[in-house]
């Protein structure tokens, strides 16, 4: 054999070999996992957190939180560097914890999931149980100490407390709770001394102590529902009295008093009356009925109320309250440099997003404008990235991802743990604005060479889904106008409110607008669905059909609730 040739052959070989093992060392694609959502037996999902990867459980006032039944866990992947179906990688997700099943949510839970990378997820759970101390002839609202696990009840000097009978006992969930001794049994005693009662639930057992205390205190507000915009002000009147007697309210430093709906008086004196909210009715451009809260009646987060008694026209007594605090609006001054919206990365925002994109990555970024209310705005500028022909700058609550290279995706809603009814929103602005220069897609009621306008919106959702609206090179599909329509597909819009910027901004300096809520649906309970805000920015308010202005700028900053 000719030695030459066989030494070749060996050296091919060798080089074979060694190459395969250079090639096989291929990097993993990155798949980063998140839970989606979790389905079971007394509860809700409450906050999803991908930033910290957490989620919330929000269980039901009966569920007991040592046993809480799991039935099934969704899993959502974010894609990088490689192209594949979403649902053949999530079918591959492991966990390192047996999700499925009954679990002791007292502590959290935490499990790894795993793919070619691992992400560690906890789960928590929250319980809000409402607790009530009641007693007739009680002035001002019962303080609760649940770590003490005391319950003190307040009554005007004089009463005799050892004929104070119960009214209402509630010490934990509805239902599902015992008392020993009865509360039949606790309002034969009286209160001349501090009672003590067993309180049972899911076969756990607490002591309680319960005390009721004079006080001078002549008039108080209790009852506080910020959702409804209602509260109920107790006050002490002599039956001689009680037939000539009104409470008045106002907003401190306004000058109309509004009378309260007078309500019965008991045995001990006290009579109570009822503050509600009222409604002006209107009809919108899209000719939908719809109603604003009248701001100087009724009862509003934050606000500080003067009260009065008149007796026969007299005043005989007065007081002062200031509501609890309201809800905030996450990251709403945009100081943080690291929210989703900033980045090119929205798939799991937390709560604002946009369409940073490869090819847009500009329409929003962190900027700075004179008269934002910190160090840093939020900064909205439109592009022209090809064959799309333009992108509106735009931050929203909601996420954002691409759907194949020319499609965005924009999936409207985020959860909000609503406490207070809000009458409208405010936000800080100043918008930049031009001719439309570019129009791809028809539906949109203006064209090429119209003046363009910006649009600011804030919706109230009960969403059980995101809205998802896809535009870019081929039509686009679920547009949708929240101020003509009243319900979607997710679920039902309780409110709205919206800024159509038709102009550019004068002067150099951000301006503060107020956009009013307009409620399709005025008795309409706080959100339970998964989805209960929406709040929308967009240089070019027909951005969704690829129409509008390219070099339009907005700068947005410091959102807060009007109450």
């Amino acid at each position: 054999m000719n030695t030459r040739y066989l030494k070749t052959l060996l050296t091919a070989a060798a080089a074979l070999l060694g190459s395969a093992c250079i090639e096989n060392d291929v990097p993993y694609p990155v798949v980063e996992i998140s839970i989606a959502d979790i389905e079971g037996e007394g509860f809700t999902v409450g906050a999803t957190d991908p930033a910290n990867r957490t989620i919330t459980l929000a269980l039901d006032e009966q569920t007991d939180i040592r046993k809480v039944r799991i039935d099934k866990v969704d899993y959502d992947v974010t894609i990088h560097s490689v192209h594949a179906d979403k649902e053949t990688f999530i079918r591959q997700i492991a966990s390192s914890v047996e999700l499925v099943g009954t679990h002791d949510m007292r502590t959290p839970l935490t499990t790894t999931l795993s793919l070619y990378q691992d992400y560690t997820w906890t789960i928590r759970a929250e319980q809000r149980i409402a607790l009530d101390f009641r007693v007739k002839g009680q002035i001002k609202e019962a303080e609760i100490d649940t770590q003490a696990r005391t319950a003190t009840a307040f009554v005007p000097d004089g009463t005799d407390l050892a004929a104070v009978r119960i009214e209402t006992l509630k010490l934990g969930p509805a239902e599902v709770t015992t008392y020993s001794p009865t509360v039949e049994e606790l309002s034969a005693a009286g209160f001349a001394e501090e009672r003590k009662v067993r309180v049972t639930c899911h076969g756990e057992t607490e002591e309680w102590t319960l005390r009721v205390q004079e006080t001078d205190i002549r008039m108080a507000v209790q009852e506080i529902d910020l959702w409804n915009n209602t509260a109920v002000v107790t006050t002490m009147v002599t039956p001689e009295d009680y037939a000539t007697a009104e409470i008045q309210y106002r907003l401190k430093g306004t000058a109309d008093w509004q009378t309260t709906q007078k309500g019965a008086q008991d045995e001990s004196g006290i009579f109570t009356s009822s503050i509600a909210p009222e409604w002006t009715s209107l009809t919108n451009d899209a000719g939908i009925p719809v109603k604003r809260l009248v701001t100087t009646k009724g009862f509003y987060a934050g606000q500080t109320y003067e009260f009065r008694l008149l007796v026969g026209g007299e005043e005989t007594e007065t007081a002062e309250y200031t509501a609890p605090a309201g809800d905030t609006i996450p990251d709403a001054n945009m100081e943080n440099p690291g929210l989703s919206c900033f980045t090119s990365d929205n798939t799991n925002a937390e709560f604002w997003a946009s369409g940073n994109n490869t090819f847009a990555d500009k329409l929003c970024r962190q900027g700075t404008f004179n008269g934002m209310g910190g160090s840093y705005c939020a900064k909205l500028a439109a592009a022209a990235p090809p064959l799309v022909n333009i992108a509106a700058g735009n931050l929203m609550s909601g996420i954002f991802y691409k759907d194949g290279l020319w499609t965005g995706v924009v999936e409207f809603g985020q959860p909000y743990n609503w406490t207070a009814r809000p009458s409208g929103m405010k936000v800080k602005y100043h918008a930049t604005l031009g001719t439309i220069d570019a129009s791809k897609h028809s539906g949109a009621p203006v064209g090429i060479g119209d003046p363009d306008k910006a649009r600011i919106f804030v919706a109230i959702i009960d969403w059980n889904a995101r809205h998802r609206v896809a535009s870019g090179t081929k039509d686009p599909t679920g547009i949708w106008d929240p101020a003509e329509t009243t319900q979607t597909a997710e679920g039902k819009l309780i409110a709205y409110g919206s800024l159509f910027v038709d102009k550019s901004t004068e002067g150099e300096q951000m301006v503060e607008a107020t956009l009013p809520l307009n409620f399709y649906d005025p008795a309409a309970g706080r959100p339970t669905g998964k989805y209960s805000i929406i709040i929308s920015c967009s240089t070019s308010a027909y951005g969704d059909y690829m129409v509008g202005c390219t070099t339009n700028v907005m700068y947005v900053d410091d959102f807060q609730w009007v109450y």
